[in-house]
């Protein structure tokens, strides 16, 4: 396995400051983040999973933001997007969360022991809970000369709790889990029908021209991302409305999407559609048990980060 790189790419040059951190191959426990700065203040859109990581990530957001306040944006609460906000708010800083994320945010890091064998988190702790605000609509963030709009996405979609970042002038739009690129997307927590609703309304709403996924590489005007996530959702529910052998099913989209790393999520999202269009409640437990299964047991991450991060610029 590669080591992972973080990678440091600046998607507009001129005030504000607009830094893609994108991090690959895509993996587990490997998201990508990145940073928009105004004249006063530093919007960092979600932290890493390991605290090296995460402080790896501050310094380069202080090389080129300075000590300019700060204000971190959690997309939603898995842990690779959240476990370092107590880390990046050691030395001040306030942070926002949509409401169905906020009790796991300040509940602090996931390390999931049941899915995870991991020696190299370091030393993570939850954030101050009065640091930690909601976010409910639509909220502008004034940066001195520059805006973000931090905006919680309607309905359960990727999770019960997520949010956007978009910076107006260029059409960036940090998308979080919402859409990835390149790796098989994680459904357990959501809605299928949800998250299809959620695709329409990030075109509809914010017309971006360029996306941040909150897995694989930035994609620019006339990418397939929106789509080809479309696709994958709406193959889940039409092979699910009438079948119920999960495992013959994950076979055909490892065939249908080849390309796609973590193979083994596609089982849990198929029981998630199944649960979905057919108003049953989807147990997660079993749900991720059987993705372990497929991924041949608990999955170690000692091996799949090998030593994270290294860096480099682009």
């Amino acid at each position: 396995m590669p080591a992972v790189t973080s990678n440091i790419v600046p998607l507009r040059h001129a005030r504000p400051g607009v830094v893609a951190y994108v991090k690959s191959p895509a993996e587990w426990f490997v998201a990508n983040s990145g940073w928009i700065q105004g004249r006063d203040r530093v919007v960092l859109i979600d932290t890493c999973g390991t605290e090296q990581a995460t402080l790896e990530l501050l310094r380069d957001v202080r090389k080129y933001a300075g000590d300019r306040e700060l204000t971190v944006v959690i997309t939603h609460a898995h842990g690779e997007h959240h476990n370092g906000l107590g880390v990046a708010l050691r030395d001040g800083g306030t942070a926002l969360a949509a409401p169905g994320s906020l009790d796991l945010v300040k509940a602090g890091p996931q390390t999931y022991g049941n899915v995870f064998t991991y020696t190299r988190w370091g030393v993570l702790e939850p954030p101050e809970p009065e640091a930690v605000h909601p976010v409910t609509g639509w909220h502008r963030l004034d940066l001195g000369d520059a805006a973000a709009d931090v905006v919680a996405v309607p309905g359960v979609a990727h999770t019960a709790g997520d949010l956007v970042v978009h910076e107006p002038r260029s059409g960036t739009l940090f998308t979080g889990d919402l859409v990835v690129i390149g790796d098989t997307p994680v459904a357990v927590h959501g809605s299928i029908p949800g998250w299809l609703d959620a695709l329409d309304w990030l075109q509809d709403t914010f017309r971006p021209r360029t996306l941040v996924p909150g897995h694989g590489p930035v994609a620019n005007p006339g990418h397939t991302a929106f789509h080809a996530m479309r696709v994958y959702l709406e193959w889940l529910l039409e092979v699910t409305e009438r079948q119920t052998d999960f495992t013959k099913l994950a076979r055909q989209a490892s065939l249908r999407w080849p390309g796609w790393r973590n193979p083994e999520r596609h089982i849990g999202n198929l029981m998630r559609a199944y649960a979905d269009q057919h108003g049953r409640k989807l147990d997660v437990d079993l749900a991720i048990d059987a993705i372990l299964a497929a991924a041949g047991g608990r999955i170690d991450l000692d091996e799949v980060l090998d030593g994270e991060p290294v860096r480099q610029i682009s």
